[in-house]
């Protein structure tokens, strides 16, 4: 075979493979399909799990090291937990750099406190156990510690009660059974997504909450309450 009918045959193969002669990725080549519905499910996704997005999960494992690629070159960093088999992208910390991720408002108090309950309820399930519900009443119970005075008001405490659970359940960590409105699954995606800074955070709160000393090690912890990260 001579040298020029080489380079052809090497050229053709690398266009079939989406690389150069040499092995490697061409500029400019287009992930394969399952890649890109995987990084767009990503980017307009708080997080995916196994569970909910099945087809993005497998092309995610799939092309992992191609989606990584990707997101860096948008300054976002994969979080990747197969425990929980859930994902995540995050800004990747760099100085001077644009923000992709707004920032909202941070959770309530009452939600704040919510979320120590449903990592809690997580403390001990992996992916591979049945869904972790929480009830209403559990929920209620939980905040009613922490409601003060105003827990004679039923009312107003109905209605603290369904604006956390709301704000929970907007982030998708919280959300209604089909079966049972007042039936919730907590999504695994609450254990890698409440980061150890914000965990400590939270933990502090709900000690301040029920009237208890906080650790000397929180004193550290961030000093935001956990925010709603959207798209």
């Amino acid at each position: 075979m001579s040298a020029t009918e080489t380079m052809t045959e090497g050229r053709e193969e690398a266009a079939a493979t989406g690389a150069d002669a040499f092995g490697d990725r061409m500029a400019g080549d287009a992930l394969p399909r399952e890649a890109r519905i995987a990084l767009v499910t990503l980017l307009t996704s708080r997080f995916i799990t196994r569970a909910k997005h099945p087809e993005a999960w497998r092309g995610l494992l799939d092309h992992e090291a191609d989606i990584r690629d990707r997101l860096d070159e948008l300054f976002l960093t994969l979080h990747l937990d197969l425990a929980h088999e859930v994902a995540f992208k995050r800004q990747n910390g760099e100085d001077g750099v644009p923000v992709l991720l707004r920032r909202e408002k941070p959770l309530s108090r009452d939600a704040s406190l919510l979320l120590v309950l449903l990592r809690q309820e997580h403390a001990y399930a992996d992916a591979q156990d049945e869904p972790v519900t929480v009830t209403r009443d559990h929920v209620a119970e939980f905040l009613g510690r922490f409601q003060g005075d105003s827990s004679h008001d039923e009312v107003r405490v109905d209605r603290r009660i369904r604006a956390a659970i709301a704000a929970l359940d907007r982030l998708e960590l919280l959300t209604p059974t089909p079966e049972d409105p007042d039936v919730y699954v907590v999504s695994p995606a609450v254990v890698p997504l409440i980061g150890t800074d914000e965990l400590l955070h939270l933990e502090r709160m709900f000690l301040a909450a029920a009237g208890e000393d906080a650790p000397d090690e929180a004193d550290d912890a961030a000093d935001d309450t956990p925010e709603e990260d959207g798209e």
